[in-house]
């Protein structure tokens, strides 16, 4: 396999010499982030004529003007900001880098940075880690719940590995992982029940409405238009706390039944006949972050959620 890709790649390597060290890109981002030649020598630690010095020869070294001086100031140019971008993209995965490398010699393994909806099956999480490949075992899994656009975004500002959510972030790929059925529950003395009657979205439209601050995914698919219009939204910051809420006798939800169904078995809620169904489902889909991850320990955590998603179901 002396020909594969990857040999190929090393060998492309080994003949290009770099001639830009990190340093020189650090020294560019601080000179832009910190308002100037005199901010960047500040923030670095180092003399001015030392940034200036840097600057000069890197701008030597590529052949393209980074700064031009207007007055007193310096000014990125057109060439400049397409090399910033890409230079930061640079510095930060220097960082991951040896960061990952402080991981390996204190025996942990690389971090995955995920990104869930609130609804998913937080015992799907522990499954999979338990089943990722014995060489990936020493990851560590930092869990942050997001509405689907707080998840879109952490994606497109490289601050997420992986995201389950709803929807798909613009420009990336996701894959279906499990579809969540969510029920309409409320106390047993609410008043809906003493209809003795399938409920009309008029019956649903006198009672509030608990949903999740931030998000529009907790109507019925078929019937979230004529809710919208019906309901008397109380919005709350959580799934536990929209439970705690309609346990003390207050409104009606949507919630995904396997949060719920234990309260509902104890008799602490009841589900709501409803006429156009007391269920429906909504899928949720695993992304893939920053292409680096594809080489990554998040790959294997995602074959992993897969499995474990499908026997779920």
């Amino acid at each position: 396999m002396a020909g594969g890709p990857a040999n190929i790649e090393a060998a492309a390597v080994k003949a290009r010499n770099l001639r830009i060290s990190l340093k020189q890109w650090k020294m560019f981002n601080a000179v832009i982030d910190f308002d100037g030649f005199f901010g960047a020598a500040d923030n670095l630690h180092v003399t001015q004529s030392t940034i200036s010095h840097a600057i000069a020869k890197l701008q030597e070294q590529l052949g393209l003007p980074l700064l031009e001086l207007k007055g007193r100031k310096a000014h990125i140019t057109e060439e400049g900001k397409i090399l910033l971008e890409r230079s930061r993209d640079l510095i930060r995965h220097a960082i991951e880098l040896e960061e990952l490398a402080d991981h390996l010699r204190q025996g942990w393994g690389p971090e995955i940075r995920l990104v869930v909806d609130p609804s998913f099956p937080p015992d799907l999480l522990t499954l999979a880690l338990r089943k990722t490949s014995p060489v990936a075992r020493g990851i560590r899994l930092r869990v942050k719940e997001a509405t689907p656009e707080q998840a879109n975004q952490a994606l497109r500002d490289n601050t997420a590995d992986l995201a389950i959510s709803s929807r798909v972030a613009f420009g990336f790929i996701g894959r279906p992982l499990i579809d969540i059925e969510y029920i309409a529950v409320a106390h047993p003395d609410n008043v809906l029940f003493g209809l003795r009657r399938e409920l009309t979205m008029h019956d649903l439209g006198t009672q509030c409405q608990l949903v999740i601050s931030d998000s529009n995914d907790y109507f019925p698919v078929e019937a979230d238009s004529q809710a919208a219009r019906h309901a008397r939204p109380w919005s709350v910051t959580s799934l536990e706390r929209a439970i705690g809420v309609l346990k003390q006798g207050t409104g009606y939800a949507w919630l995904p039944r396997h949060l719920v169904q234990d309260s509902v078995d104890a008799g602490q809620l009841r589900v709501l006949p409803v006429a156009s169904g007391c269920s429906y489902t909504t899928p949720l889909y695993l992304s893939m972050g920053r292409p680096s991850a594809a080489d990554s320990a998040a790959r294997g955590f995602a074959q992993s959620l897969h499995a474990c998603s499908e026997r779920y179901s």
